[in-house]
C-alpha cells in the first residue's frame, strides 16, 4: 500500500488498472466518482484523477480541488479529463491525433522530454511516453510550473507539467496510459505506468516521511495527514 488514492470512474479500464493486476497494489484508497462529495480531501496525501474521468462531473468539485492543492495536497491529473473544467488557470487545447505515426518512415511521434534531470525520468524514457497525443496544456501565472515533456509536432506544447501552488503540487498530463493499459493495448502505456506509479509512490512516501511543508520557500514542520 502507498499514500496514493484515486478516483474510480467505474469504467472497465479503470477497474482493470485500479482494482486488478499488480498495478492495483499502488493504490491505498479508491473513491467512486459519484461519492466524491463525501470524501475529506484533507486526509489524502495524493489524489489521482485517472484517464477519461468525466471532467464535467469534476467541475462541481473545482473549489475543493483547488483548496486541496493550495493547502498541501498532491493532485495528479491524467489525460482526456479536461482539467480546464475543474482547475483554475489551466488551459487545454485539443489537437489532431496521429494514430498511424508508427507506420511512417523514420517514425517519430514528436514527444520530447524537456526536463531530463527530473527524477521521474530516472524511470521513464521518451519511448515510454510515445503512443498518441490528444492535446496540450497551458497553465497560467497562478501556478509555478515546470514542463517535463512536450509535443513538438504541429500545434505542439506541454504534455506533462509539474506545477506548484501554495504549499501543494499538481502533476498534469494529456497522456492517457490508464485507458490503454486497462483496455489491453499499447505496450508503451504499461511501461509508462510501471515507471510512473513507483516514482509517484516513492515521492509521496518521501513527503510523508519528511513531514515537510514548503511555505514561502521555507521548510516548516507539517503534521502527518490523518490515517497515515
Amino acid at each position: 500500500m502507498t499514500g496514493i488514492s484515486a478516483i474510480d470512474g467505474g469504467l472497465s479500464y479503470h477497474t482493470r488498472t485500479l482494482r486488478q493486476g499488480p498495478l492495483a497494489d499502488h493504490f491505498q484508497q479508491l473513491f467512486p466518482l459519484r461519492t466524491l462529495h463525501e470524501v475529506d480531501f484533507a486526509t489524502i496525501p495524493c489524489l489521482l484523477v485517472p484517464c477519461r474521468t468525466n471532467g464535467a462531473r469534476l467541475a462541481a468539485h473545482r473549489a475543493r480541488l483547488m483548496h486541496y492543492v493550495e493547502k498541501g495536497g498532491f493532485l495528479v491529473v491524467m489525460g482526456e479529463t479536461r482539467p480546464d473544467l475543474f482547475l483554475d488557470d489551466v488551459g487545454f487545447r485539443t489537437i489532431a491525433t496521429n494514430y498511424w505515426w508508427w507506420l511512417e518512415p523514420d517514425a517519430d511521434l514528436g514527444v520530447r522530454i524537456s526536463a531530463p534531470d527530473h527524477p521521474l525520468f530516472d524511470r521513464l524514457s521518451e519511448a515510454d511516453l510515445a503512443w498518441h497525443v490528444h492535446g496540450t496544456l497551458a497553465l497560467g501565472s497562478m501556478w509555478v510550473t515546470e514542463t517535463l515533456a512536450r509535443y513538438d509536432g504541429e500545434d505542439g506544447g506541454p504534455i506533462v507539467v509539474d506545477a506548484r501552488l501554495g504549499s501543494g503540487r499538481a502533476l498534469l498530463t494529456t497522456l492517457d496510459p490508464i485507458y490503454h493499459h486497462g483496455s489491453g493495448f499499447m505496450p508503451a502505456t504499461t511501461r509508462f505506468l510501471e515507471g510512473f506509479l513507483p516514482w509517484l509512490a516513492q515521492t509521496v512516501d518521501d513527503r510523508l516521511s519528511g513531514c515537510i511543508n514548503l511555505d514561502n520557500g521555507q521548510a516548516t514542520p507539517k503534521s502527518r495527514p490523518k490515517g497515515n
